[in-house]
């Protein structure tokens, strides 16, 4: 109802304004009354809006209370022009049009204050504001109003009303240049509503006095039907992001560069005193923003400074930071021994395989943690990438107690069990020490030092070890190795030999074991341990294992055509059976040859049938199904094997670990195990096999206890598939236990 109201008094008010002949005729009580009551509805709107609208309310509120003055204003002027006379300039009505400024002033300034445009955008704005005003105050003060002649209080007023003008309506094109206003169609009309008046203010100006009914009275209808309109308009929020760098920036520029002309022209033609000081303001404010932007800059430049040399993830350095530090530690002026432990964490692989990379993320970030503890103030903790750490630390003298005891700590911290996701996940550590022992070696080279003492305790089941100069040739023998392996993992190089088990029920030989040779170019034929660490270091395991299957499937069919029905155990790792698709590769192969799936046995180590993988568990499930037999290999060695023996029951058979085995008739313990867990064994229904059979006592006993199948040396030494099949067709009799070599 408001509106409506609102709409029609300023339509009757503009249109006075455009038909000064109907105006002459009405009454001028009623002339009167429409003018006031135009503002009167305009201010009841703002201060309608302010009320409905908490989170701008003092903006609006402020803007209300201005436009009352207005409306006081207004009145008074249509009073004192009742009856034709002209209205004084300057005179109580300039007093409460003027008053109305500050409070709308405020309003604005309360729109920038509940914006969220930081202090460059807020700067930026101000300066496309200042600037933008001191172009306005150029036009209407200097040159529009440059002709209107008043003197003292006079001259002050009249120039009082383009100057507000210009200020508000450059800080209103602050807004717009920060483009928080954008969507706001309320304060985008109440902007244009504010042009309007300025326009209108000018036009009084230039008049010289206010005469009710002139064309100055259409500019104030337009201004206030505006404002009036924008009170009800609606916006898409209060808060809006701000306009892109390169607008806003441009905005001010622009602005910027007005200002300067300015100031330009107002060293040759005199200027106003408020167009120059709103010039000088422009270029003050410019002078901030460059200051501004250069510490901008500044500490940007220096975040990514340190960004460079941080690891992101841990928030350690990272391999940048660490080169840093450890030179700057070579450059200082004291005798110090400067070293290095390279921290490789063990079974990381693993967390990430069967948990996800954001596990592996969480582990790093909490083993970070655990060495920040055990590192000393003054040393540096950094990680190179994946999952290794070096620690630098400088000593005076010999520090190798030091080193070991920090080495020990570092473990013992590293080894507790990791809370990832509620899953208690645990590893181990291998660390690399290596120190400059007063040489003058780089980052590179200490690194590299560590690496070889790194890989040496890995190969020696993990710990710590220190480099010694010796280490280099097993290092280049170690990669050469690596190398030659990547060429010969799938080929022919990876030769079978075969060894038989025996039967205790029927001492009949239906089954063996496919054991892996390389037979390498320079070294000759080489075993399992000078070649698998350095397999499953490169993640050539499953390649191998691969080629292993297909070897073994080819050679059990060939036995078979030559009437020999035996089945072949091949051992195949973590990786394996965690690699997507293991169990169809299987089955392919099986199918391919015409093999049943009892001609296959699958040896897993206990302690990969202990690691919590759920993909590898999945994997043994699923072969367990197709009807192929899997063996938990070296039973007997996981500290935790009653614990999680329930993991095991789908596996068929048990294969106890030759350190039992091989001491049955001298030490009672190992007897106890044996015989104790061959009687578990039968009781889950799974059947036993005995490896490290080296002498006639070891056979009888298990023999006497009920083992299933037994396999050693005293039986038969691994042998190639031609002097296994020669070997089998011998009678049992004749074969000579204890005797046999391997070819």
């Amino acid at each position: 109802m408001l509106r409506t109201l609102h709409a029609v008094l300023v339509l009757g008010y503009g249109s006075l304004a455009c038909l000064p002949h109907v105006r002459a005729q009405l009454p001028p009580a009623l002339t009167a009354g429409l003018t006031v009551s135009v503002y009167l509805a305009t201010t009841v709107l703002l201060i309608q809006r302010a009320s409905r609208t908490p989170e701008a309310r003092r903006s609006w509120g402020f803007i209300a209370f201005g436009f009352a003055s207005y409306t006081a204003g207004s009145a008074y002027s249509s009073a004192a022009a009742w009856n034709g006379s002209a209205l004084g300039f300057p005179s109580l009505a300039d007093v409460c049009w003027l008053t109305a400024y500050p409070f709308v002033y405020l309003g604005i300034i309360r729109f920038i204050r509940i914006s969220t445009a930081s202090g460059l955008t807020l700067l930026d704005g101000a300066i496309a504001g200042v600037g933008g005003a001191a172009i306005l105050s150029t036009v209407v003060v200097d040159l529009l109003a440059g002709g209107v002649h008043a003197d003292g209080v006079a001259g002050v007023v009249s120039l009082t009303y383009p100057f507000a003008d210009a200020l508000m309506a450059g800080t209103l094109c602050c807004q717009i240049a920060i483009g928080t206003w954008k969507g706001r169609r309320d304060l985008l009309g109440f902007t244009a509503g504010i042009v309007a008046l300025t326009v209108a203010d000018t036009s009084y100006v230039l008049q010289g006095s206010y005469q009710p009914g002139s064309y100055v009275d259409l500019g104030y209808a337009i201004a206030v039907g505006v404002i009036g309109a924008s009170t009800w308009l609606g916006g898409t929020g209060e808060h809006h992001a701000p306009r892109p760098t390169r607008v806003r920036a441009g905005l001010a520029a622009c602005a910027a560069a007005g200002a300067l002309v300015v100031l330009l022209v107002a060293s040759r033609v005199e200027l106003s005193l408020p167009t120059v000081g709103l010039a000088g303001a422009t270029l003050v404010l410019v002078l901030a923003r460059f200051r501004w932007s250069f510490r901008e800059l500044t500490a940007v430049g220096e975040a990514r400074q340190r960004e460079a040399r941080r690891d992101p993830l841990t928030g350690l350095a990272n391999r940048r930071g660490f080169a840093e530090y450890f030179d700057d530690l070579r450059a200082a002026p004291d005798e110090r021994t400067v070293v290095g432990l390279l921290l490789d964490l063990d079974r990381f692989k693993q967390v990430n395989d069967s948990f996800g990379h954001q596990a592996g993320d969480e582990l790093l970030r909490q083993a970070a943690d655990r060495l920040r503890e055990v590192t000393r103030d003054g040393d540096l903790l950094a990680r190179l990438g994946g999952d290794e750490f070096v620690l630098v630390c400088a000593f005076r003298g010999s520090a190798d107690d030091a080193l070991v005891g920090l080495a020990e700590r570092v473990r013992a911290s590293l080894r507790r069990p990791f809370d990832i996701a509620g899953v208690p996940i645990e590893i181990d550590v291998s660390i690399g020490i290596a120190g400059t022992d007063g040489d003058d070696l780089s980052a590179d080279t200490l690194l590299r030092h560590a690496d070889i003492a790194m890989y040496c305790a890995k190969r020696a089941g993990g710990g710590h070890a220190f480099y010694r100069t010796n280490d280099d040739e097993a290092a280049r023998r170690h990669l050469q190795l690596a190398q030659d392996l990547r060429r010969d993992v799938a080929g022919a190089a990876m030769v079978l030999h075969y060894q038989p088990k025996l039967d205790l029920q029927t001492d009949a030989v239906s089954a063996v074991e496919a054991l892996v040779r390389w037979q390498h170019p320079v070294h000759g034929l080489l075993y399992p341990d000078a070649f698998l660490p350095i397999v499953e270091e490169i993640g050539a395991m499953p390649e191998l294992t691969r080629n292993v299957l297909v070897q073994a499937m080819d050679q059990c069919v060939a036995w078979r055509r030559e009437h020999l029905k035996l089945s072949v155990a091949v051992n195949v790792s973590a990786a394996d059976l965690e690699a997507p698709g293991f169990a169809d590769l299987v089955v392919g192969i099986l199918r391919e040859r015409g093999l049943p799936a009892n001609a296959l046995t699958l040896e897993i180590t206990e302690t990969t049938a202990m690691e919590n993988s759920e993909p590898a568990h999945h994997t043994v499930r699923e072969l367990h199904t197709l009807g192929i037999k899997v063996s938990i290999d070296d039973y007997g060695t996981d500290h935790s094997t009653l614990a999680h023996l329930h993991r095991l029951l789908v596996a068929g058979e048990l294969k106890l670990d030759r350190r039992f085995v091989t001491h049955l008739e001298t030490e009672e313990r190992a007897s106890a195990i044996v015989r104790s867990s061959i009687q578990l064994a039968h009781a889950l229904g799974m059947a036993v096999v005995a490896e490290g059979v080296e002498n006639a006592e070891s056979l009888a006993m298990l023999r006497q206890w009920g083992c299933d199948t037994a396999q050693g040396y005293f039986i038969s030494r691994p042998q190639t598939a031609d002097d296994v099949a020669a070997w089998l067709t011998r009678p049992a009799a004749s074969r000579a236990y204890g005797t046999i070599r391997s070819s």
